[in-house]
């Protein structure tokens, strides 16, 4: 047992006087490294970022990277005769992960910098939605309330920056139903062969009103801003979000895929009637506009302003609009 034990020992010792002349040739063969090691300028954190960026730049691996940081950190508490404390200096490791529990049981702080990337949710919003006639939004002839709309999707916000998640660009693909509600017992209805416009009912609509609905495919793209951080809590070894303000300004493009009018009456013999109207009603294939927003990061107000009119060949442009609520990134 003696005899294997001293066996381990000798092992150990040799393998970690190996370490030991890989980085001293590692040292001595790249410049940088040298000057940071030897430098009595620089402090522990910016020695540590030295080795970081060598680290990114391919230049070491980082089992080299993390040996020369401990043998830093070695020479460090030598010189000064302190123990030099993670938290204190807030040094920061910003390559790889704790992979063993070896390394976690040992408290080895793999990847502590915190690093923003592309982050996707899925999404729904609803509201309110009305036409702007020749630009005028006051005076519609579609009910304020009972015209609505509803989108869900999915949607992507990529930032500017690994390293800073204040600014950056939101994109996505969504599904946007838009909804007018007429007033007064109309309906919509063709006049000649490309004017579409509502025209009294020859029978009594429900409530006194017809329902029309146009379906899109959405694409949304905005510049978007944020407050939202997240931040690394040495107590408990993980990150934490701290939430804050959203907003951003961007457009969309959208292509419809279904119109339909949605009526609801009461027959002679007392039946209650629901059809549904389906056709091309001369609507616009293609939708654009302008979008705002602001809010928390999941809940904020959102705007939007079509750019093109709903009908394609309408005399007078009704372009459609809506504000309301979106869940969601």
């Amino acid at each position: 047992m003696k005899k294997l034990l001293f066996i381990a020992l000798l092992a150990f010792n040799f393998t970690a006087n190996a370490q030991e002349t890989d980085l001293v040739t590692l040292i001595t063969n790249n410049q940088v490294l040298k000057t940071a090691y030897e430098s009595e300028t620089l402090t522990l954190k910016e020695k540590i970022t030295v080795v970081n960026q060598q680290v990114e730049e391919g230049n070491i691996t980082e089992n080299q990277g993390y040996q020369l940081i401990s043998k830093i950190i070695e020479q460090e508490n030598a010189e000064t005769d302190v123990a030099v404390d993670a938290a204190e200096e807030n040094y920061d490791y910003d390559w790889g992960k704790e992979t063993s529990p070896f390394d976690f049981a040992m408290g080895v702080q793999m990847d502590t910098v915190v690093k923003y990337s592309t982050k996707t949710t899925p999404y729904l919003a609803f509201g309110v939605g009305n036409v702007a006639t020749d630009g005028a939004f006051a005076n519609s002839e579609f009910g304020y309330m009972r015209s609505n709309y509803f989108e869900w999707g999915i949607a992507a916000r990529t930032p500017f920056s690994k390293t800073n998640n204040k600014w950056g660009i939101r994109y996505g693909l969504g599904f946007k139903y838009n909804g007018l509600a007429t007033t007064q017992n109309r309906m919509f209805g063709l006049r000649g062969e490309n004017q579409t416009v509502t025209m009294s009912s020859e029978i009594n609509l429900r409530k006194n009103y017809a329902y029309f609905r146009n379906t899109y495919i959405n694409i949304p793209i905005s510049l978007d801003f944020t407050t939202t951080s997240k931040v690394y809590n040495e107590a408990n070894r993980r990150f934490t979000t701290k939430e804050g303000i959203n907003f951003g300004i961007g457009g969309y493009v959208g292509y419809n895929i279904n119109s339909k009018q949605f009526i609801r009456y009461e027959n002679a013999d007392g039946y209650k009637i629901s059809e549904q109207q389906k056709g091309d009603w001369n609507v616009n294939d293609f939708q654009y506009g302008l979008t705002a927003y602001a809010g928390k990061d999941y809940f904020k107000v959102v705007l939007k302003y079509d750019l093109s009119p709903v009908f394609s060949d309408n005399t007078v442009d009704q372009n459609y609009w809506s504000i309301g609520l979106q869940l969601g990134l």
